[in-house]
């Protein structure tokens, strides 16, 4: 048996944790430069009217008293798979789809007593209710935690019928069956599972009998295992809040020295920063620069530019400093022209090689020639007599 534990209005629910200020107003999370559109929202909001998608002035107009906060989709994917990690821990398998809307975890456990530990340790760490569905596929488990109920068991044999009226969106739909079920009038599960398998595969092919047999609660999918990534991670408290960058600046130098040598022979790929301020507000900044750290210079550069996006006004009691995204370092493959050897001919590069190295005699030969060679270079290697 599979069970599944969702948690609904995921990066709502991260806000919420992070700004504790926010009350029980309507939240609304936005996405985009130029033309904001609603990525997330809160129950309250959808009692409105808002829908994902919506513009920010239908938002607004729908519910006026809401919160509308830029969406920060980096922020909740890390603490999704901080959570992830955690749960990895406590049980021997998980595979984790995350929504912003909605995200869940699947296991491969009906042990209520085991269920319950996973379902605290995901309230804990996120501050969200948590619902729980098991049943004898995925899919099945996964449409039972997101019914509503506490903790929604479907027995074997009651899959098609418990599947019946929930909204056929809840199908892994390609675009086109997105687009033409509702015209055919299939808006439930069980309308798409009454349709015979042939007309299925007639209209698409695989994808629709693969549709269709989640449709009538046929789900041979194995459990797919996530291993967590590892994240060096260092923090510092402070007994006097620190609001001048200077202070802050010399704090993360300190933190990044220590995770330098624990890299040991990796590089890191993304810098995270984790701030808590005296209001008990918590403030993240992310960094992906465009060469892996690997070194102390590289954070003494990268650091002060981050530490600019810094928009608080009460002082800093708890800072953290994560390294993620680690990487083998690969050997770096040396040349003695600043352009690649791909965008340079022959006849280009022997010039080149006698303006420099005009006392030097060379012997040229070419390998690993492909079997086709171009004949613009079948040309020039005719023409240098190679």
């Amino acid at each position: 048996m599979f069970s599944a534990l969702v948690i609904w209005d995921l990066a709502a629910t991260i806000e919420r944790l992070h700004q504790p200020g926010l009350g029980e107003r309507p939240l609304i999370l936005l996405c985009g430069e130029h033309h904001l559109k609603v990525l997330a929202t809160d129950a309250l909001a959808r009692e409105a009217g808002v829908h994902l998608g919506d513009s920010r002035k239908q938002a607004e107009l729908l519910c006026p008293n809401a919160a509308v906060l830029p969406a920060r989709d980096e922020v909740y994917r890390r603490l999704f798979a901080e959570v992830t990690a955690d749960l990895a821990q406590h049980i021997d398998r998980v595979e984790p789809c995350y929504q912003p809307g909605r995200a869940w975890w699947i296991v491969r456990s009906d042990h209520p007593r085991e269920l319950d530990i996973l379902r605290w340790r995901i309230e804990c760490l996120l501050g969200g209710s948590v619902s729980i569905g098991t049943g004898s596929g995925k899919f099945v488990a996964q449409v039972a935690g997101a019914s509503g109920a506490d903790h929604c068991r479907v027995g074997p044999g009651e899959e098609a019928a418990f599947l019946a009226p929930f909204p056929a969106a809840l199908l892994p739909l390609n675009a086109d069956m997105a687009r033409r079920l509702p015209m055919m009038g299939i808006r439930r599960i069980g309308d798409f599972a009454a349709l015979s398998r042939a007309a299925v595969f007639e209209q698409w092919e695989r994808h629709g009998c693969f549709c269709h047999d989640l449709a009538l609660g046929i789900d041979t999918r194995p459990l797919q295992a996530h291993q967590p990534p590892p994240v060096l991670a260092g923090s510092l408290s402070f007994d006097e809040p620190i609001a001048d960058r200077e202070s802050l600046l010399a704090a993360c130098l300190r933190l990044a020295s220590p995770l330098l040598d624990q890299l040991g022979g990796r590089e890191a790929g993304r810098l995270v920063l984790l701030l808590e301020d005296e209001n008990r507000q918590r403030h993240e900044l992310h960094l992906q620069p465009s060469a892996p750290l690997r070194g102390l210079a590289q954070f003494e550069k990268q650091l002060p530019p981050l530490l600019e996006k810094l928009l608080v006004r009460a002082g800093i009691i708890e800072l953290s400093l994560q390294l993620s995204e680690l990487a083998v370092l690969q050997p770096q493959q040396l040349s003695l022209f600043d352009a690649p050897r791909e965008g340079r001919s022959l006849r280009g590069a022997l010039t080149a090689w006698g303006r420099r190295f005009h006392q030097t005699v060379y012997q040229l030969s070419l390998t690993d020639v492909p079997r086709h060679f171009p004949p613009a270079l079948q040309f020039e290697s005719e023409a240098l007599g190679i």
